[in-house]
């Protein structure tokens, strides 16, 4: 990826981004290539004044380059999630070097299968339970957990806290885990 990013760096300019900076809305028509080279970016859908979190995008990585690549609207937001660093090209200069080099092509649908591997999982994870959520989570995110509050746990799951507040309590009662300073530790 890094090589990408040094390809696509001579076509465009990088542009910075404040923590809670708005990237893009849900519906506006890309007119540029993101890829995002430092920071995080989080993609969320808005239903009924309430946020639901899609997908977290760490960098470096392209950020909705499907939408950007065939001119369709943004199905999702994207806001940042701490200090970023975008860089920002032009879609025609984007295409004309996916016609002329094989090896950033198979770098760009490299990028759009993760992206699909992404949905899948959110689809699979919107068919489970939200108990079922919760420990896969967990399981998932075992190494991260020391240092998760449970509010970022419940946002990171579309839940409220006091919802998993009372998963937790219930995979506490049934031996799987308990709370240490406020943290949870798998049993």
């Amino acid at each position: 990826m890094q090589d990408t990013i040094a390809m696509l760096s001579q076509m465009g300019y990088k542009r910075l981004y404040a923590p809670n900076q708005i990237v893009f809305f849900e519906g506006e028509i890309p007119k540029k290539l993101l890829v995002l080279i430092r920071g995080g970016v989080r993609i969320y859908k808005t239903h009924q004044n309430r946020e639901e979190t899609l997908h977290h995008i760490q960098a470096p990585s392209f950020i909705a380059e499907m939408p950007s690549f065939l001119g369709l609207a943004y199905p999702a937001s994207a806001v940042c999630s701490c200090e970023c660093e975008i860089l920002e090209v032009s879609l025609e200069r984007f295409k004309k070097q996916c016609a002329e080099d094989v090896s950033f092509s198979l770098a760009f649908i490299a990028s759009l299968c993760h992206k699909i591997a992404i949905l899948e999982r959110h689809i699979a994870h919107t068919a489970q339970n939200l108990q079922e959520k919760v420990c896969c989570f967990l399981l998932e995110n075992r190494s991260a957990l020391p240092t998760l509050s449970q509010r970022q746990i419940a946002q990171k799951l579309n839940t409220s806290p006091e919802s998993l507040s009372r998963v937790l309590r219930k995979l506490k009662e049934a031996g799987f885990l308990r709370i240490q300073k406020g943290k949870i530790v798998l049993v």
